[in-house]
């Protein structure tokens, strides 16, 4: 038991020492571009979220992984729908949902590098990368870029400024009789449109980085995003990040569970506790299993007694005798026949029923009858009867 304990102790203080080295080592920055509104890497949204609401006074803000098409039978006015993504494709059916809620009356805000689908087909948009058309051009990717509002009452700070690298897709043709651009690069190449759809508009920005926490805290830059989003009317908003992250459901037959906090840490409970009772318990599987020596068969044993008995009192006729008559006994009661003094005929009845041969059975009789009449057998003799009755029951009763 001590020695158990010993281990025990070795692997939690080696558990010990990974976490407390785990805890005052320095923590690698995940670059990873979520857009997640609870998300503070660099590139997650969760300072936006922390000011959006000051836009939208007194309007409810709902985030969710759903797509429009599935939020917009839940509504019955025209809302705010804002989407911030790499690549902006939706659906059909959320293409029509969308042009619905502008039609009549509502606004969005999407951001994204690329548009495609039939979204960018409707409002007839292509964005292009201007590192790309540029090849040729002394373009630094590794300067600072602005981002500036055509509108002259927005003045911004000169020292608004964004990485290039990160700020190079722009819209390179738009439908210019409902569209109007918003903002521009510092290459004069427009990156937020404004496009007018019925009662409502769309605001399509090529810069979706912009908007995360890495660059909403820089300087100044938190001024132009305000601004930005600042063109959607006060209204009820939808932030959809469906677009970006898809559903963010547990891809596990247990995804009811883990979604739901309450049962998540009783699940997580359950298989900490269900670990501990292995690694407690472990000893009791190790254990050798003692061998247990099976019972003997005394029946047997008394049986190899008397014969020995038998066979060193050198009695071979009395144990021929005893031979015959079971053997006799067998064809009794195994076949009905009896065979004290066969004939001819009781030899090849016996042959047939039991499957041996004639000449098989003729010469086992011949050897019984040759024993009984004699009042003495050498050991020979019985081990010939012997090996015959084994050869005749071989086939016969077995």
């Amino acid at each position: 038991m001590r020695k158990d304990w010993k281990y025990i102790a070795y692997l939690s203080v080696a558990v010990a020492v990974y976490l407390v080295i785990k805890m005052i080592s320095p923590r690698e920055i995940d670059w990873s571009i979520t857009y997640y509104h609870k998300d503070k890497n660099p590139h997650g949204t969760y300072a936006l979220n922390q000011v959006i609401r000051s836009l939208f006074p007194g309007k409810e803000i709902h985030q969710s992984n759903y797509t429009i098409y599935e939020w917009y039978d839940t509504i019955n006015r025209p809302v705010n729908f804002i989407s911030l993504s790499t690549e902006f494709m939706p659906g059909k059916e959320d293409v029509v949902s969308l042009l619905k809620n502008i039609e009549q009356g509502g606004s969005a805000f999407i951001a994204a590098q690329h548009f495609s689908g039939p979204f960018a087909d409707t409002l007839d948009i292509t964005t292009s990368d201007y590192f790309f058309d540029f090849s040729g051009s002394l373009i630094n990717r590794n300067d600072s870029a602005q981002l500036v509002f055509t509108n002259p009452n927005l003045p911004l700070t000169d020292d608004n400024a964004f990485p290039r690298k990160n700020i190079h897709n722009y819209f390179s043709s738009f439908d210019s009789t409902r569209t109007r651009v918003v903002a521009r690069n510092d290459l004069d190449l427009p990156v937020i449109l404004k496009i007018t759809w019925g009662k409502g508009s769309f605001y399509i920005n090529s810069t979706p980085l912009i908007f995360t926490n890495v660059y909403l805290l820089q300087g100044t830059n938190n001024q132009f995003i305000s601004r930005a989003l600042s063109h959607l009317p006060v209204a009820e908003t939808y932030w959809t990040e469906f677009y970006h992250l898809g559903r963010m459901e547990a891809g596990t037959p247990l995804r009811f569970i883990l979604t739901h906090e309450p049962l998540a840490w009783a699940y997580y409970v359950s298989i900490t506790a269900l670990l501990l009772f292995i690694i407690f318990e472990i000893k009791r599987t190790q254990r050798v299993i003692p061998v247990l020596k099976p019972l003997g068969n005394s029946t047997l044993e008394f049986v190899r007694t008397i014969g020995n008995l038998y066979y060193q009192t050198a009695d071979h006729k009395d144990i021929a005798e005893k031979r015959i008559a079971f053997f006799l006994e067998q064809l009794r009661s195994g076949y009905g026949i009896h065979a004290a003094d066969p004939s001819d005929e009781l030899i090849r009845t016996i042959a047939r029923k039991t499957g041996n041969s004639e000449e098989e059975v003729q010469q086992l009789f011949l050897t019984i009858r040759h024993i009984q009449s004699k009042h003495q057998i050498s050991e020979a003799e019985l081990k010939e009867l012997n090996k015959r009755l084994d050869r005749f029951r071989h086939y016969s009763f077995t």
